[in-house]
């Protein structure tokens, strides 16, 4: 399976710091965290804006809110490439 690498952000770095495998099922947070990039990529490196990526962000970890205060639980994830980027929020599903 194609995959896209990630690079993580300090912020995204700092909050798995604080989670535990039993937040995520039993896997562990880093994983879990990549994993849910990987099935994003391979579900719509189709589309305009993903395509180009050559790198995915991970800017921050598992939480609820941000910039929409009643968003559930998800990851933010920017898709990168040159001196552009896509970003998204991806669920969680816990």
């Amino acid at each position: 399976m194609a995959s896209i690498p990630i690079k993580w952000s300090s912020a995204a770095e700092n909050d798995i710091a604080q989670m535990t495998a039993a937040q995520f099922g039993g896997t562990d947070p880093r994983v879990y965290h990549e994993y849910l990039v990987q099935q994003y990529w391979s579900s719509y490196k189709t589309y305009p804006s993903i395509s180009q990526a050559t790198v995915a962000r991970l800017r921050r970890g598992a939480h609820v809110g941000g910039s929409d205060p009643n968003a559930p639980d998800h990851i933010t994830v920017a898709f990168e490439w040159k001196r552009e980027k896509y970003t998204v929020h991806i669920p969680t599903g816990r």
